[in-house]
């Protein structure tokens, strides 16, 4: 008899998105830097210059990250900053959705741990300030957004979730 299959659902970083602000990031910065060259005293092009290249620099590394929230059968992980949180579904005290309204609305998947302080103790840098800011806007420190600038692999979040914890942590819809 065959073993089933595993299921996992992801939110990942939007790659079309992403690669057209690098591209485009990289294309004002050449243009910029052609003008400057030739224009005697632009040093205000070269610091647009230099904004732009920023830009399809950050652009650029939202394309090298991988999934930003992985579910399975076990449990649920999440990235904050460079760092890795996962916490099995029985140790999650509930899991919120807050789905998309419209086409220019982010939806949210927030964990909420029975005490997610030594959590984010662990956290450094980046993702101590990522917890931070998630805490201040959603309530929870353990937070991510889908929506325009990062994709689901599927489109009935609540669902999917629901179906993946299986009873063992209960999955809410945020109103």
């Amino acid at each position: 008899m065959a073993e089933p299959t595993a299921y996992e659902f992801t939110v990942r970083s939007s790659y079309l998105l992403h690669g057209l602000i690098a591209g485009g990031g990289v294309l004002v910065t050449i243009g910029f830097v052609m003008t400057a060259s030739a224009t005697p005293g632009g040093v205000l092009r070269w610091i647009a210059a230099a904004a732009f290249a920023a830009l399809a620099l950050v652009a650029g590394r939202a394309l090298l990250v991988s999934a930003l929230l992985v579910a399975d059968e076990v449990g649920i992980r999440l990235r904050a900053g460079d760092q890795w949180i996962g916490a099995r579904w029985e140790e999650l005290e509930e899991v919120t959705v807050l789905p998309r309204r419209n086409v220019l609305d982010d939806g949210r998947i927030a964990l909420h741990l029975e005490d997610p302080g030594p959590v984010v103790a662990g956290f450094t840098g980046r993702a101590h300030k990522l917890a931070d800011a998630n805490r201040r806007l959603t309530g929870s420190s353990l937070a991510v957004p889908f929506g325009l600038t990062a994709r689901p692999s599927d489109g009935d979040v609540l669902a999917v979730l629901r179906h993946l914890a299986d009873g063992r942590c209960p999955i809410r819809e945020q109103l």
